[in-house]
């Protein structure tokens, strides 16, 4: 039994199929079928049940499957620590957001960071909803701030870092700022709302505060969201960190609408549990769980906003 068949086997149980677990390792799906089957072999039990396209876990499979996780995760625990003790800089450590993480505190961490290695490259991402999920996937994250959409929570390690309230908004003199509370639904849907696509590449990506029925416009970041916004090209929600200063001027509105539940988004700090991580990953990981609560943006907008003069 080899960590490679273990690593193979893990990919498939949980891609489902053997290609797409071939593309996940960048191996070839014969390569995977081969180290699959050689365990197997060797132990002498099916471990996937292979009469359906999507490749499903025996029994016996499912039981392996417990403690083959366990092993690897002690591996990757293992090589981690090894990696500290060694005392090893990896030359890159990459960090993966949602789009609406307040990323004040997050430079801080960079800014000490950088001090302590001055020649480790940080690349920052940005994704949408379920993406970081696939970042951290697909091994283009070591670690992300992201809420817990897409996530498989056995696979990861999480801790809580901020709240990030969201709140609707549409320009001051927009229809749904002007025609009194609560905005009925069926104005709602007649006004475009501004959304945040998802990032993510499944066909089944989750939604958030989408109205269903009603008009919508599509954006790939924040900042252009709050521009279309600004503009009076329709409503919809935006980080209160993000908002503030445009409520407080009175440029944007908030709005009462009851459809839109979830007013709270829970960021967290995750990483995988079978991949090490390198010094600089575990220093920015502990940074990060000691920032926790304290990303959170104060609530700017919770007093009404002065309208903003005209003329």
């Amino acid at each position: 039994m080899t960590y490679d068949q273990l690593v193979a086997f893990l990919a498939v149980a949980g891609d489902g199929t053997f290609s797409a677990a071939s593309a996940r390792l960048h191996k070839s799906q014969p390569a995977v079928s081969k180290l699959v089957r050689n365990l197997e072999r060797e132990l002498g039990i099916e471990l996937f049940d292979r009469r359906e396209y999507r490749a499903t876990l025996t029994d016996a499979g499912r039981l392996f499957h417990e403690r083959a996780a366990a092993v690897i995760e002690g591996t990757e625990a293992l090589r981690s620590f090894g990696m500290r003790l060694s005392g090893k800089v990896e030359p890159i450590v990459r960090l993966a957001v949602d789009a609406v993480t307040p990323l004040g505190p997050i430079m801080g961490i960079f800014r000490g960071l950088l001090a302590r290695y001055p020649l480790v490259r940080i690349e920052l991402g940005t994704e949408r909803l379920a993406g970081t999920a696939d970042a951290l996937r697909e091994d283009r994250a070591d670690l992300a701030v992201a809420t817990k959409l897409g996530i498989d929570g056995s696979a990861v390690e999480t801790a809580r870092f901020c709240d990030v309230r969201v709140i609707p908004v549409a320009r001051f003199d927009h229809p749904l700022a002007t025609c009194g509370a609560p905005i009925p639904p069926a104005l709602l849907r007649a006004h475009a709302q501004i959304i945040l696509r998802d990032s993510a590449r499944g066909s089944a990506s989750p939604s958030l505060n989408v109205l269903e029925g009603g008009l919508r416009w599509t954006v790939t970041d924040v900042a252009a969201k709050k521009e279309v916004l600004l503009a009076g090209m329709g409503w919809g929600g935006l980080p209160e960190h993000v908002a503030a200063g445009a409520l407080e001027a009175g440029e944007l509105v908030a709005l009462q609408v009851p459809e839109f539940v979830a007013d709270t988004m829970e960021l967290f700090v995750i990483r995988r549990r079978d991949r090490p991580h390198g010094v600089v990953a575990q220093a920015l990981w502990e940074a990060l769980l000691r920032c926790g609560h304290g990303a959170g943006a104060p609530a700017a907008a919770a007093k009404a906003p002065r309208r903003r003069k005209r003329g």
